[in-house]
């Protein structure tokens, strides 16, 4: 029996919601849980684009997505508010341990590499 869509996505929402409020407190473990509670989210909506029942979906689903589009623009905020935070302070110790350019811009930290993979 397919799942109803509204309730899908509300679900999904409930997810991304609980992300946002782990990057607010931004502990270790708050921002591994915000990981996983992403993670479970974009697949629980993979998932479900195909499984839930987009037939019957009316008005509930469309409030729903609504809010599911809330929580995702919040979480997005966050995350790039977290992302400029960290950017600057990196920027201040790379200019503390490295000094500047010859641009007047703070050199890179020595050593510092950064990899992103996805599989």
């Amino acid at each position: 029996m397919p799942v109803d869509a509204a309730s899908g996505l509300a679900a999904v929402r409930v997810e991304v919601e609980g992300a946002c409020r782990s990057l607010v407190l931004a502990s270790p473990e708050a921002l591994s849980y915000c990981e996983g509670a992403l993670e479970r989210a974009a697949e629980a909506l993979r998932r479900g684009r195909a499984a839930w029942d987009w037939k019957s979906a009316g008005a509930a689903a469309r409030i729903e997505a609504s809010r599911l589009q809330a929580a995702i623009r919040r979480a997005t905020r966050l995350l790039s508010s977290a992302s400029r935070y960290h950017a600057g302070w990196l920027r201040i110790l790379s200019a503390m341990s490295g000094g500047y350019s010859s641009r007047g811009e703070a050199a890179p930290m020595p050593g510092l590499r950064r990899i992103s993979l996805e599989g």
